[in-house]
């Protein structure tokens, strides 16, 4: 897996991030931890998975053309 930096809201590596595998072509995300238990108990999160609260604004760095980069 190769991992580069797309863009972020915030210098010296905070959150929020984002990130995306080079080679999946799937999009990583930095955010902060969505923990308040009736949140989660409304989104039924699975074991083994979380979820990461992110500003909109974050995504002004995907690529032009969304996620997938096409026009």
């Amino acid at each position: 897996m190769r991992i580069t930096f797309v863009g972020g809201s915030t210098g010296q590596g905070g959150s929020p991030r984002l990130y995306r595998d080079e080679e999946s072509g799937d999009f990583i995300v930095q955010g902060y931890v969505v923990s308040d238990p009736d949140d989660l108990r409304q989104m039924k999160i699975p074991g083994g998975e979380t979820v990461v609260r992110v500003p909109a604004s974050l995504f002004d760095h995907l690529p032009k053309g969304g996620a997938s980069g096409v026009s």
